[in-house]
C-alpha cells in the first residue's frame, strides 16, 4: 500500500508532465509559426532544419502530454483498498 505522501508525489509528477508538455507544445507551435511565416528565408537548408526541429519538439511535447494523461488514468483511483469480504456459497 502506498502512503499518502507517495500518492501526492506521484500526482505532482503527473501534473508536471502535463504542464511541461503543454508549455513545450505552445513553444513549438510558436517556433513553427515564426519559421513558416517569416519572409526572411535566406537559406532553404536552415529553414528545413528549423521546421524539422520544431516539428520534432512538438511531437515530443505531445508525448509528454500523452504520458501524463496515461499515468493519470492508470493511477486514477488512489483509494486505499479494504480487504475483500470472503464470499459464501449460496445455500442449495
Amino acid at each position: 500500500m502506498k502512503s499518502e505522501r507517495e500518492i501526492k508525489d506521484e500526482r505532482i509528477a503527473i501534473y508536471f508532465d502535463i504542464i511541461c508538455g503543454l508549455l513545450s507544445s505552445v513553444l513549438a507551435l510558436t517556433g513553427l509559426a515564426v519559421a513558416a511565416i517569416s519572409n526572411r528565408i535566406f537559406s532553404m537548408g536552415w529553414f528545413a532544419v528549423s521546421i524539422t526541429f520544431w516539428t520534432a519538439y512538438l511531437l515530443f511535447s505531445f508525448f509528454l502530454i500523452g504520458l501524463g494523461i496515461y499515468t493519470w488514468k492508470m493511477n486514477k483511483n488512489y483509494d486505499i483498498k479494504k480487504p475483500k469480504k470472503e464470499l459464501k456459497p449460496p445455500i442449495i
